[in-house]
């Protein structure tokens, strides 16, 4: 494998990439009443379509994975960059509830693509510093997340239509395409003897499956603190708009901080055994607030911390581990992982409804449960290849 140290432009091109997908997806929670006026639809047709998006980012996912292993993440990332591109023309010009979906569904696809190809570069392009770069990337997507909602809704209050943001967004990306002529990414000098690794034989590998496992829960656990724990804190303790969004902003506060400092942790103690022992300290927190009530809300938010390296470095570790074909490796893990976030999610609405918000909640600590015990064992099984070289 050929590697070079990449210059500034490169590293600042990844960082903006992550913020402007961000912006990108997390947009769609601030559009959903507009999405439900123009298109006369229901909660339950939006529920449709997030659960389309679910599945169209999973088979991109995958797809992108096997792509960057045989013709590599230059192409896969111009791929990406143009389905972004005319996804979001699309849907800025849909006027029908199925073009709607279409759209939707591609821009998830462009996500895929892109987010793949990022992943799976980070080890090509940085000989050191890898897990400082790799959190560095994902604190990245949330600070795009954070100023792509603001933005959108000062500027819908402000009378800007959402096909017009997303039609500026697609514009920015026009401007990422062009950008990416003056990028420098390694080619991956593959040996004439090296195995190609099928779909079965990767499902059959025990690490590869406790790695679905701990990506699976824990995705979830973090996906459904962002979605349920507002819900939470107002139908069990009858908090306002105003106290249940500052709990659910301390989380993603400390989270974004944590994400900002945590790979240089790693960096020196090392992968999985850090991310084993701040996962860990995460969820005996998350425990305990659950367990104080509404008095341990805080509890629960201050958790977010300790949450921070573990997709990142997870996701960097499978590199380490898997030297023959790791990014179609990633592809499958991240998109069985997907899955996994995605029963779990369906799970976790039905047990609202027959269990009520208090006990329900109870599901997100059992599945950091859950992903701590995969990751204990991953790490017992790959602790040899992911030995910090002093």
């Amino acid at each position: 494998m050929e590697k070079s140290k990449p210059h500034l432009f490169t590293t600042l091109f990844i960082f903006t990439m992550m913020i402007l997908a961000a912006i990108a997806e997390n947009t769609r929670g601030v559009f959903v009443p507009s999405f439900k006026s123009d298109f006369g639809i229901t909660d339950t047709e939006i529920g449709f379509v997030l659960t389309m998006c679910t599945i169209g980012y999973s088979i991109a996912t995958f797809i992108g994975g096997w792509l960057c292993d045989r013709i590599g993440q230059r192409i896969v990332f111009i791929i990406g960059i143009i389905t972004m591109i005319g996804a979001l023309i699309l849907l800025s010009l849909s006027n029908s509830y199925l073009v709607f979906i279409i759209s939707m569904t591609l821009t998830s696809c462009g996500l895929g693509l892109s987010s793949i190809t990022i992943n799976t570069l980070i080890p090509i392009l940085f000989i050191s510093m890898q897990s400082v770069i790799m959190n560095l990337v994902h604190f990245c997507y949330g600070l795009g997340s954070t100023v792509g909602q603001r933005t959108a809704g000062v500027l819908m209050y402000n009378g800007i239509q959402w096909r017009k943001i997303y039609l500026g967004v697609a514009v920015l990306y026009g401007v990422m395409l062009i950008l990416f002529n003056f990028i420098k990414i390694p080619k991956i000098n593959k040996g004439d003897n090296e195995v190609r690794i099928t779909l079965k034989e990767a499902l059959s590998n025990k690490i590869v499956l406790l790695y679905i496992f701990t990506l699976g829960f824990y995705v979830f656990a973090e996906g459904g603190t962002s979605n349920w724990f507002v819900n939470y804190m107002e139908s069990s303790f009858s908090f306002n708009k105003s106290q249940s969004s500052l709990y659910l902003a301390i989380f993603f506060a400390v989270f974004s901080l944590g994400r900002l400092f945590g790979g240089f942790v790693v960096e020196k103690k090392g992968y999985l055994n850090v991310v084993l022992k701040s996962l860990s300290i995460g969820a005996v927190l998350y425990i305990i607030g659950f367990l104080l009530g509404e008095n341990g809300v805080l509890v629960i938010g201050a958790s977010g911390i300790f949450f921070a390296i573990t997709f990142p470095t997870v996701v960097l570790s499978i590199s380490k581990v898997f030297k023959n074909g790791s990014t179609y490796i990633t592809g499958i893990i991240v998109t069985f992982a997907t899955f996994i976030n995605m029963i779990m999610t369906f799970l976790m609405g039905i047990a609202n409804d027959i269990l009520g918000t208090r006990y329900a909640f109870v599901i997100i600590p059992i599945s950091l449960l859950l992903s701590i015990i995969a990751l204990f064992a991953v790490h017992r099984k790959t602790k040899d290849k992911l030995m910090i070289n002093k």
